[in-house]
């Protein structure tokens, strides 16, 4: 069965709240995770990144990984759904 990005957006929210211990903010797709918003460092980046690679059992092409791909929650909802597309997730 292939992953929906409603999977991926929860797994992205899931993580922020819980891993990344956010639990009491609104996890919306506007949001955003580095800078202004979460202010995540390259710490809790790279937690959000292997988080969803455990998740879903991909590995991520950490080379896309960069502002346009992880600056806000949706789109790296967007990047990530279309690398598991991609891998036949």
């Amino acid at each position: 069965m292939a992953v929906s990005r409603d999977q991926v957006l929860g797994a992205i929210q899931g993580i922020i709240r819980t891993d990344l211990k956010f639990s009491g903010i609104d996890v919306n797709e506007d949001l955003e995770l580095v800078g202004g918003g979460l202010g995540l460092d390259s710490l809790d980046l790279l937690m959000l990144v292997t988080g969803i690679e455990k998740r879903f059992g991909h590995k991520i092409q950490h080379k896309k990984l960069n502002r346009d791909t992880m600056g806000t929650v949706g789109r790296f909802t967007d990047f990530a759904y279309a690398e598991l597309c991609a891998a036949g997730k």
